[in-house]
């Protein structure tokens, strides 16, 4: 196994046995033992200047040192109580019986759904783990709703009946907008059905210690309320309960998904040689090659590993994309025989080596990542064994986010232009409850957009990359429109990435990077929904919510002085963007 066989590094660390020209081939391999055998791999042969370099910043990790990344001395103290995932996976294995006896209540009491009501890093890891892990005998279909969208909401409620449904509160502060949101909305649905001495059977928390939700939970009797560890910021808490009580419900194996984790985490520790840490070696490759120009990730994730790249997107991109810089995430792009990329590009594969993945899907996975290696362009192979190295791929990219950090001279563990959105979209809805108008900027017409959008795809204003922005309902139709969409733009574009985010979701995620980070040209797609749902205590329903939190979002980018369009969709938003892909 090779973490580099033949790829290309663009460092300017000298990387083995002394190397320091940017051409020069990279053929070290490391076997990796236990179970992990190929995610435990490295760039590169033991090497001083490496070891000099990078052992400082792993123990200072390890010493929860809030001064390796050169921040400010007031974010000192926030630094230092965001490093409780280094040994997370450790003290949930104590939580592991109480967890599977907590899902076979829920299963016993003849609840076959679960729907997790989240928002950014308190949903994303369940998403992935449904997708990714096989589930056991009598599991509860857990889904997850991460989605202000009328139509998304609406069609929940309908799917959800309290009576079979567990409903999963998810918020490490207590007092996120969407899930507070959320649990309002589908609370007041519950009691109507069952009664208010009922319905609390139906819900459980997922907070921190004191929160508004933990609160709320005691006073309404919750089913359960699951108080998390307070040093884990939410997009570090996939091993935490905001991971595992869903990955419970789905009837996951907990044991082997956290002794994933377990070995990752003991081969990341100060007394691992530097050339055999993954976190570091992984780390050191983001840094060294956003340093170099090539500071787009592109995520290469076959089956059962489709989804993990969006979780790795909200890591990378809301831990590092500060200052201006940072590094750009690339999940879930189209790659044929004929796609062409530019030299700004680093790629990371996930390679399935056995288990239950088809055998072609499995070999045009890795003969993609042959081809670029082939052409010359650096790939970084992550092999796995089964799907529950799911947990130690988890550990190692938090661990390798915060070695690159260090590196970069970029803190890892705030947010602060997501911040600045969520202030305006208040301010939006404020206005909005005193005057009754929602101050909107001005919206391209779908049928105009793509004059208006291809000066900005070519010639000297072409951006660096793109992001689709879609304030849309995530159903199926509108996923295979975006798709269209997202080939259009990028043959318009080339060489810039374009991602896709579903609105509010990648605010939570890229929309640090979008506007904090590297500049790139932001288009929102907005529709007209002929329905709404009212929220419980509020003078407005999701459909002004969601609409508010694009208008915020389009103002923190234009205060950024990002380039932002706003296309209007109407009321077939699927049909408007295959015409505009076509227009393109």
């Amino acid at each position: 196994m090779t973490a580099f066989s033949r790829s290309r590094s663009i460092s300017s660390l000298p990387i083995g046995n002394g190397i320091h020209s940017r051409d020069d081939k990279l053929v070290r391999a490391v076997e990796a033992p236990g179970h992990l055998p190929g995610i435990l791999q490295t760039m590169s042969s033991s090497d001083t200047e490496l070891s000099s370099r990078l052992g400082p910043i792993v123990t200072s990790i390890w010493k929860r040192d809030p001064t390796i990344f050169g921040a400010i001395p007031t974010l000192e103290p926030l630094i230092a109580n965001r490093y409780g995932w280094l040994d997370v996976a450790t003290r949930m294995r104590t939580q592991v019986a109480s967890l599977h006896k907590f899902a076979s209540s829920v299963r016993s009491s003849g609840r076959k759904k679960a729907l997790l009501l989240g928002m950014g890093g308190s949903s994303l890891a369940a998403d992935v783990m449904r997708h990714t892990l096989p589930g056991g005998r009598d599991a509860v279909e857990v889904t997850v709703l991460d989605s202000t969208h009328p139509e998304a909401v609406k069609a929940l409620l309908a799917s959800h009946e309290p009576s079979a449904s567990v409903y999963l509160v998810s918020s490490k502060s207590g007092t996120t907008t969407e899930p507070l949101c959320f649990q309002e909305t589908f609370w007041t649905h519950a009691v109507k059905q069952l009664g208010g001495a009922q319905a609390g059977d139906s819900f459980v928390a997922i907070t921190d210690s004191g929160s508004k939700l933990a609160v709320e939970a005691a006073n309404r009797g919750y089913r359960r309320a699951f108080i998390n560890p307070e040093d884990i910021g939410g997009r570090y808490s996939a091993l935490s309960f905001f991971g595992l009580v869903p990955a419970s419900l789905m009837g996951a194996d907990l044991e082997a998904l956290l002794a994933s984790a377990g070995d990752a985490m003991a081969k990341c520790q100060t007394t691992t040689p530097i050339h055999q840490n993954p976190g570091a070696q992984l780390g050191l490759a983001l840094a060294e090659h956003a340093r170099a120009g090539r500071n787009k990730l592109t995520l290469l994730c076959p089956p059962p590993f489709e989804r993990f790249g969006v979780w790795v997107e909200q890591l990378i991109a809301e831990s590092l994309g500060k200052y201006g810089g940072g590094i750009l995430p690339v999940e879930g792009e189209q790659i044929t025989d004929g796609t062409r990329f530019g030299n700004d590009r680093f790629y990371v594969a996930i390679e399935p080596v056995t288990g239950n993945v088809d055998q072609l899907r499995r070999q045009s996975h890795a003969a993609h990542a042959d081809d670029l290696e082939a052409a010359g362009l650096p790939v970084f192979r992550m092999p796995v064994s089964r799907p529950e190295d799911l947990g130690g791929l988890f550990f190692i990219w938090e661990f390798a986010t915060t070695v690159a950090g260090a590196l970069l001279g970029i803190e890892p563990f705030d947010q602060p232009n997501v911040e600045l959105s969520k202030v305006l979209t208040r301010k939006v809805l404020e206005s909005y409850v005193r005057t009754g108008i929602l101050e909107e900027p001005p919206a391209v017409l779908a049928a105009n957009a793509a004059d208006a959008l291809r000066p900005r795809l070519a010639g000297p204003l072409r951006p660096d990359y793109v992001a689709i922005q879609a304030y849309l309902n995530p159903s199926s139709a509108i996923e295979i429109a975006l798709k269209r969409l997202r080939l259009a733009v990028a043959a318009k574009a080339w060489p810039a990435p374009v991602t896709i985010g579903y609105g509010p979701r990648f605010l939570h995620s890229t929309g640090q990077l979008h506007k904090g980070g590297i500049a790139g040209l932001s288009i929102q797609l907005l529709d007209q929904s002929g329905h709404d749902v009212d929220i419980p205590g509020v003078p407005y329903g999701f459909s002004t919510l969601i609409s508010a939190q694009s208008i915020g979002d389009f103002q923190a980018l234009s205060d950024a002085d990002r380039q932002v369009v706003r296309v209007a969709l109407g009321t077939d938003p699927a049909d408007a963007i295959d015409s505009l892909a076509a227009a393109l």
